[in-house]
């Protein structure tokens, strides 16, 4: 009998310490945010917070809160041994401040690349090969230069192609050189303007940079090289030319000429002739 009443006290005792325990605490542990250093990394790293969770405007503010917390890590601010380029860091700002929703993902991939230089698996050098293509990356297939102003300069027959402009894909251009200014392209060659020397086609003449119907030997052309690098040139006839750009690029111009060295400017006393180039959009 009293070992009955022995085993039935036990299993109560048992019973009440089990009740008293409680329920195991099985919350999740929240991840941090900002600034956090886990045991055994060399560095502190910025973490993101939940976004989604945050109101829209606080959002915002958090998206250049997020900025300014990388990029003083990035240029050597908080002394911990990295400190990337600072013409490199400009323009990975500038890109971001004109995407700032893109900084929400930028922020979990920087935090990606300082974990594995903290954690002693990656190099900063990676980091910073890795923040130098940002730019490219966040920009790809966007045109941030459209050709929508005037530009005015001199034509140079002393070298090849000049002057470079970004255009953007729709862009129409107009591209003009003034007829009443006279040179010569070769040594005791005719004066000539913009049109160049109607009595030399240059059609199929692969040595020289124009060499389609139209083309003559020291005239004006223009060439329009895409993103991918393909190549168009164009003349540029009776002094001007409206282009309309097929893609992002560039375009630049010069004279049909394989050699410089022999061009000379028409002198009429004092005064030396100077063909001026215009480039403006065309309405």
């Amino acid at each position: 009998m009293a070992d009955r009443h022995l085993q039935t006290s036990l299993l109560a005792a048992s019973f009440v310490a089990t009740m008293g325990c409680g329920p195991k605490n099985t919350a999740p542990v929240k991840p941090p945010t900002g600034w956090h250093q886990e045991e055994g990394w060399t560095l502190s790293c910025y973490f993101p917070p939940d976004w989604g969770a945050l109101p829209e405007l606080e959002r915002r503010a958090m998206r250049a809160t997020a900025l300014d917390d990388m990029i003083s890590q990035w240029n050597g601010s908080k002394e911990d041994g990295i400190a990337f380029k600072a013409d490199r860091l400009e323009e990975v700002e500038i890109v971001l401040l004109g995407r700032p929703e893109k900084i929400e993902e930028i922020v979990t991939a920087n935090l990606k690349q300082c974990e594995t230089v903290a954690t002693g698996s990656g190099e900063a050098a990676a980091w910073e090969s890795w923040l130098t293509a940002l730019p490219g990356k966040l920009t790809e297939g966007e045109c941030l230069q459209p050709l929508d102003y005037t530009m005015f300069d001199y034509l140079d027959i002393g070298s090849g192609w000049q002057r470079p402009l970004s255009i953007c894909e729709g862009d129409k251009v107009r591209v003009s050189g003034t007829l009443k200014d006279k040179y010569r392209a070769e040594d005791g060659g005719p004066w000539i303007n913009v049109e160049g020397d109607p009595d030399r086609p240059t059609v199929g003449d692969t040595s020289l940079p124009c060499n389609l119907e139209g083309c003559n030997y020291g005239m004006l052309v223009l060439r329009f090289t895409s993103e991918e690098g393909v190549e168009t040139i164009l003349p540029v006839t009776g002094g001007s030319i409206v282009f309309t750009a097929p893609s992002h690029g560039t375009i630049d111009y010069r004279i049909n000429d394989e050699k410089y060295f022999d061009n000379i400017w028409f002198k009429n006393g004092g005064i030396i002739d100077h063909t001026a180039i215009e480039i403006s959009p065309a309405n």
